[in-house]
Order: structure tokens, then C-alpha cells, then sequence
């Protein structure tokens, strides 16, 4: 008999259709699960009475209104990164600074979620002020990968990626200004969106004024991931650039089911960081290309060249963006890696800031060029498999754990520099038996074409069989 934690959303809608199940019962599984044991630190707060109080709430509705009218994920539990602002629910950023922080308000994009009906069990953990690839905050335990607990869930949706991972949600929001979705879902077995630039909205608190940061879905399936993209963009975005819209209030996942025409994908292999690419990461890149050339699509190698312009342009406008949120704090109460990223913020001129964006600029249009002539580009999401916990962090040196965190998330900026829409897939596993995601990027606005391969990748190269029960247990 299936456990209801191994149902993914859309099967819960079904299964809640049908008088299956209910809210209230879905709800109390997974908050049991959790209390039992959240061993990947995937929550820094549960909402406990909240998530009961809308689980009955939501009973009601269903029972008493045309299903027709309701949201797709009605009645969906569901989790936000805690780097949302959420009123009543204490959101500490990460910091210890925040510890005890409860909002008054909500961010635009958890009033959103509330809107569509889904049921918020808590918020995941994040690292202080989403600042790191890996998830080690203060305030909290380490997110840690569900295939293996002594490794890291990544970061900085490490808290989402792993709760999803680990079957205590079926769905999540993240957040990605350098990779911050997609690290974490190749490093938790799970599908994590970057949506393009201006899809998804960010309200006035979530625009970082550089068009790095963007919310993503992060989910088990593509089709669960599609269908929460439906969610997220049915609110207009805050800005004024705005991607063409697939129609319909489920157009996204219909777009899973849309024929895919046959397609010219490149492989392109290496890391815009410079970093060595680990043998098996690129293994399953390999094979995410033999897959699709079997299935009639034209595959050729592409190998990504190093750029260190690009780079070093985006590390200074991630410096400069972190330095902003942090300025007026306490700059001793801050982890090493924030404070080194305040101080070194605060070497840039406004003219050199303005330099840096301009260089990325350049060069992500350079590397949108040469690509023009692909639908789809196919890269390791990041360069190694899952990292121990404690890895990447060091305390002690912080501009050499900023250097290690630029070579770990390797080419995953691109798709923040130019824009385009990314999706990790689990479709590689390493010798260890760990996940290793496969990323595609295509043009701005195609998260249609994005899907609808994705979909097709899934039935050719499946993953559900693969949870990491036996790791959490």
C-alpha cells in the first residue's frame, strides 16, 4: 500500500478528488514524520497548529464547494524557504540575528502560495541571509542530503530540496540568485526550476535590483514541479520585464504532455568557474545526451570554456547584493563568510559595482549568442556530487570558502547572468550511490520547451525508485 508521504502532489489532488484521503489526514502524516525526526534538518520552524488549522479548513471547502473552481493544488502541504517573510510564522533569515524574529506581513510570494490553497507546514532552513551553497546555519541543524546523512542538502534552498527529498513535503519553494535551487535539488535526488528572469513574481522585498534572484518550484516530478510553476506565476511579477506567459492556469503542465519537436541540443561539458568537472557528475551529463539523441533529438559536445570575466563580474555583484542586506546590522554577530562579504562589498565604488554588472552583462549576451543556434544546452549542474557537511565552509578563511563555493557551483550563474530558465534533473547517480543533477537551460521564456523535455528525460531515465527512505529512516 503506498504511504501517503509517497504521494506527489498531483496524486494527492487525485487521491483528495476521489474521498481517499483528506487534508487533515495528509496533513497530520507529515507533520508526524517530522516531529518523529526531522533528520536533514530541513525545517528551522514547524507551524504545527497553523498547518492543522488550514488543513481543516481546506477539508471544509473541498466538501462543500465545486472542485471545478478550486485551485489545482488545493488542500497541498507545501513549505517556504526561510527567507520569506511570514506573518505570524517566526522567519529567521538564517541569522541568529533573527532568531526570534515573527513577522507581521507576508512576502508576495507566500501570498501567492496561501492563495492557491496550499497548506504551508513550516519554513526550511536556509544559511544566513541565503549567503552560502551549502545550508549550516546558527539557528538551526544542517540541511543534509537524504541519500546520505553526512552529506550536505547544498544551498541555499538546502532546507527546501531536502524536505522534499527526504518525503516530508511534496513540494517547495526556493529561491536561486546563483544556483540556489538547483544546487540543492542535485544534491537531494529532486527537480528544482529556475524560472526566467520576470516570470515569477518577487514582490517589492524579493527584487534584488540586479536581476540575479528568482522564486523556483522544487518538487519530485516534473509534472509536480510544472504544476507549482502554475501556482507561482499566476500573480503578475513586480518589474517591469516580463517573459511570455504559456496560456492557461495549467498551461505549464500541460506543457508536459505537449509533443517535443525534434530539437538541437548541445553538451557542453567543463565549468564557466574553471573547476574540474568530477568524472561521474559528467558521466551523467554524458548520459542525459545519449538519451536524448536516442530519442531522435540532434546531440553535439559543446565544451564550456572557463570565463573568468563572467565570474569575477558575478561575484562582485553577489557580494555587493549580500553586502546591502547586511550593512546595518551587527556586523560581529554575523557568520565569517557574511562578514567577509560585508567587508569586501564595501571596497566597490559605485562606478566599479557598475563595471562589474556591466561585465556580466557582456558577457552572458556573448554566451546567449553562442548558444543561438540550440534549443536546449545540457551542463552538470554542479561540478562534484554531494559534499560532506562541514566542506565547503571555513571559518577561518573565508575568501578561500568563497572560492571553493565559486568552483562547486560551477556553471550554474549562467542561467542567473542571461536570464534563461534552468532545471536540475536527478538523472545521473554516482558510484556511492548518490544523485547527481543534470541541469538544461533553454531560451528566455521556454520554460514550455524546458518542461516537455524534461518530462520525456523522466520516462526515459525515471528516478522515483531511487528515495533515500533507507538513509532517513
Amino acid at each position: 500500500m503506498t504511504e501517503l508521504h509517497d504521494l506527489t502532489a498531483l496524486e494527492l489532488v487525485a487521491a483528495y478528488a476521489c474521498g481517499d484521503t483528506s487534508p487533515t489526514e495528509v496533513v497530520d502524516h507529515l507533520l508526524a514524520r517530522i516531529e518523529d525526526g526531522d533528520r536533514v534538518g530541513a525545517f528551522t520552524t514547524v507551524s504545527a497548529d497553523r498547518a492543522r488549522a488550514a488543513a481543516v479548513e481546506a477539508e471544509r471547502v473541498l466538501r462543500s464547494a465545486d472542485r471545478a473552481g478550486l485551485p489545482r493544488l488545493f488542500g497541498v502541504p507545501t513549505a517556504v524557504k526561510d527567507l520569506e517573510a511570514t506573518a505570524g510564522v517566526r522567519t529567521t533569515l538564517g541569522s541568529a540575528l533573527f532568531r526570534d524574529w515573527v513577522p507581521e506581513h507576508d512576502d508576495e510570494i507566500v501570498e501567492v502560495m496561501a492563495g492557491a490553497g496550499l497548506i504551508g507546514l513550516g519554513k526550511t532552513t536556509v544559511p544566513e541571509f541565503g549567503a552560502a551553497c551549502y545550508t549550516e546555519p546558527e539557528v538551526s541543524a544542517p540541511a543534509r542530503s537524504p541519500f546520505d546523512l553526512r552529506r550536505s542538502a547544498a544551498g541555499s534552498s538546502g532546507g527546501a530540496a531536502a524536505a522534499v527529498g527526504a518525503r516530508l513535503v511534496p513540494i517547495a519553494q526556493g529561491s536561486d540568485t546563483a544556483g540556489s535551487v538547483r544546487s540543492p535539488a542535485s544534491a537531494c535526488g529532486v527537480v528544482g526550476l529556475k524560472p526566467s528572469r520576470g516570470l515569477v513574481t518577487a514582490g517589492p522585498a524579493g527584487n534584488d535590483g540586479m536581476g540575479l534572484s528568482v522564486k523556483g518550484p522544487i518538487a519530485r516530478t516534473v509534472r509536480d514541479t510544472a504544476a507549482f510553476l502554475d501556482v507561482l506565476t499566476a500573480r503578475t511579477g513586480a518589474g517591469t520585464v516580463h517573459p511570455p506567459r504559456i496560456d492557461g492556469a495549467d498551461g505549464y503542465e500541460r506543457a508536459c504532455d505537449a509533443p517535443v519537436p525534434r530539437l538541437r541540443i548541445a553538451l557542453a561539458q567543463g565549468s564557466v568557474s574553471g573547476a574540474p568537472v568530477d568524472p561521474e557528475v559528467a558521466g551523467a551529463a554524458e548520459l542525459a545526451a545519449r538519451t536524448l539523441a536516442g530519442l531522435g533529438h540532434e546531440v553535439f559536445a559543446r565544451d564550456q570554456a572557463p570565463d573568468p570575466e563572467l565570474t569575477e563580474g558575478f561575484r562582485a555583484m553577489f557580494t555587493a547584493l549580500v553586502g546591502s542586506r547586511v550593512m546595518a546590522l551587527d556586523e560581529a554577530s554575523l557568520r565569517p563568510i557574511t562578514r567577509h562579504l560585508l567587508s569586501r562589498s564595501r571596497e566597490f565604488s559605485s562606478a566599479g559595482l557598475a563595471a562589474s554588472i556591466g561585465v556580466v552583462q557582456a558577457r552572458a549576451r556573448a554566451w546567449a549568442l553562442d548558444h543561438a543556434d540550440v534549443d536546449v544546452v545540457v551542463t552538470p549542474t554542479v561540478t562534484a556530487p554531494p559534499t560532506l557537511v562541514g566542506r565547503l565552509r571555513d571559518d577561518a578563511d573565508p575568501a578561500a570558502e568563497l572560492a571553493a563555493m565559486t568552483a562547486f557551483t560551477g556553471n550554474t550563474v549562467l542561467a542567473n547572468a542571461t536570464g534563461f530558465p534552468a532545471i536540475s534533473l536527478p538523472l545521473g547517480w554516482s558510484s556511492q550511490g548518490l544523485p547527481l543533477g543534470v541541469s538544461l537551460t533553454a531560451g528566455w521564456g521556454r520554460e514550455d520547451l524546458l518542461l516537455g523535455v524534461s518530462a520525456v528525460l523522466e520516462e526515459a531515465l525515471p528516478w522515483a525508485h531511487r528515495y533515500a527512505g533507507r538513509a532517513v529512516a
